[in-house]
Formats: structure tokens, sequence, C-alpha cells
């Protein structure tokens, strides 16, 4: 089934209809280039299957019309990763293949399938995990972890809800895998998936909770949180997920479920993501 040419698409939150050139976000209007929106519909025409590098240039670029292919098409796919709120390290829709080309990951939705089967589905069992970050430096693989260890603790608490260890999932192998097959491969219901970008002396902090059944995005936002001079952010950001994920997972919980305490090794641990060093 050639998806793009059906109609419109849905998969996640997103609806796209390449009749249009119009990508919509839960309903809203999301603003796309033409590229991007080319690569996402040919993408689209086999989901799953590869789509080499060599069949975008020609598909995507006339043989009349000269560009610099490479350059082009690595700039359009990372016009649509941004769109589509992905990440080439653990992507969620588009997936690079090494030596191929790309790939669409997601299992698409019919719009005329019925919803309610997904939206009844409880989510019983959960792994958080690993937080990526923009940078290798020890200070923010440290509040990743810290962040992520903080989440699966106090998820824990929730009755009801099975939650792997963060011991068990920091060892999962993520390269290059998208965070609905590491759910399938942890054999859990629902992943949380973070990535942490320090920007102006604040962190952001790009959040989704998954269903690993068909890859459909139950929460996604972008998180601001100061942690200028020092400041352990942690907590505070832990914190602002956890309201969010509790109506999900425990709709009839009030409270916030509380932040456990840190490992004493932690203790007194800061972070300045302004910090520079000294010639």
């Amino acid at each position: 089934m050639k998806a793009a040419h059906c109609g419109s698409t849905h998969f996640g939150v997103f609806e796209f209809n390449p009749q249009a050139d119009e990508l919509r976000k839960r309903g809203l209007k999301v603003k796309i280039g033409p590229s991007a929106c080319r690569v996402l519909a040919l993408l689209l025409e086999h989901p799953g299957q590869v789509q080499t590098r060599g069949e975008l240039n020609q598909r995507l670029w006339p043989a009349d019309i000269f560009v610099d292919f490479d350059h082009s098409l690595n700039k359009a796919i990372h016009a649509l990763r941004v769109t589509l709120g992905d990440s080439a390290t653990s992507p969620r829709y588009i997936e690079t293949v090494v030596g191929q080309g790309y790939r669409f990951i997601p299992i698409l939705e019919s719009p005329s399938q019925p919803s309610k089967a997904r939206t009844l589905r409880k989510i019983d069992s959960v792994a958080v995990l690993p937080f990526v970050t923009a940078g290798a430096e020890s200070e923010f693989l440290f509040l990743a972890s810290q962040i992520t260890s903080l989440v699966t603790n106090a998820l824990s608490k929730i009755s009801g809800i099975w939650v792997l260890a963060h011991s068990t999932v920091k060892h999962c192998e993520v390269q290059g895998k998208s965070p609905q097959v590491i759910g399938q491969d942890l054999t859990v219901s629902g992943v949380v998936f973070g990535e942490l970008v320090p920007r102006n002396g604040d962190l952001i902090l790009n959040v989704e909770f998954i269903d690993v059944a068909d890859g459909t995005q139950l929460w996604g936002a972008q998180l601001r949180q100061d942690c200028q001079q020092g400041i352990d952010c942690s907590d505070q950001v832990a914190r602002k997920i956890l309201r969010h994920l509790l109506p999900i997972l425990s709709p009839n919980q009030r409270k916030v479920v509380p932040i456990v305490n840190k490992p004493a090794s932690s203790a007194g641990r800061r972070v300045d993501i302004n910090r520079r060093k000294e010639a």
C-alpha cells in the first residue's frame, strides 16, 4: 500500500496530506519546507522499507536540475527531523540505515481505523530510557542519569505499574534503535524517552511517553529549567515530568508521586551549564 497516495496518513500525533503538502500535529498545521515535505511523502510510500539515497535523489530533483544532492538531501532530512521532533541517534520516525539510506519506522494508522483500542489500552509496564545529551561532558551525563533515576524511582511507587529498574535499563543497547523497538526488546508497554540540550543558561528537555504497541505518543513536551549558577535542577525537572505522566498512568491519584532521596554519592553534586574551562 502506498500510504502517501491514499489521502491523509496518520502516524503518532501527526497527520500528513501529500496532495495538499500539509502536515498537522494534533490537528494544528505545522510548517514544513518543500524538500522536507517531498522526503516525507517518499518515505511514507513504503513504510518500513529502506529508500536509498540514490533513489531519493532521483525522485527529489529532476535530471536537469543541478544541485549538490548529498548536501540538499542531508539538509532536507535534518529539517524533517526537526519538524517531527525526531532524533538521528534514537529515531522514532526517520531511521538512518548506514551505508544505504533512510526508512520510515512507525506502523501507519489509516483514518478509517478506530482509535478506541489504543485509547483504552492500559499501560501497566514502563521503562524510563536513559536520557541522551547534546554533549559528552561528564556534568550533562551525570545530570541525565540523575533525572532518569529519579523518574524511575518515583514511577515505581505507583500502584499497579511495573517499572524496570534504572540499573537494568541503563545497560540496554540503544544505539540506532527507536524507543518503540527498545521498549519491545524490554517487553514493556510504555517507554519514557528524553533528550537534554543546554541553551543560554537553561536546560531544555525534549521528552516523550510512547505506547510501545503502535509507536504513538501518549504525551510529549519541551520542558525548560533554569540551571544557572550551579543549581542542581534534576529534582525540578523530574517533578515536571511526573506531573504530566501521573494523570496518564494513574488517573485516580491526585498528588504527584514524591521524589525519592538521592543516593549519598550524589549529594552536593551541582551542574553549571555555563561553566567554561579556563585557558
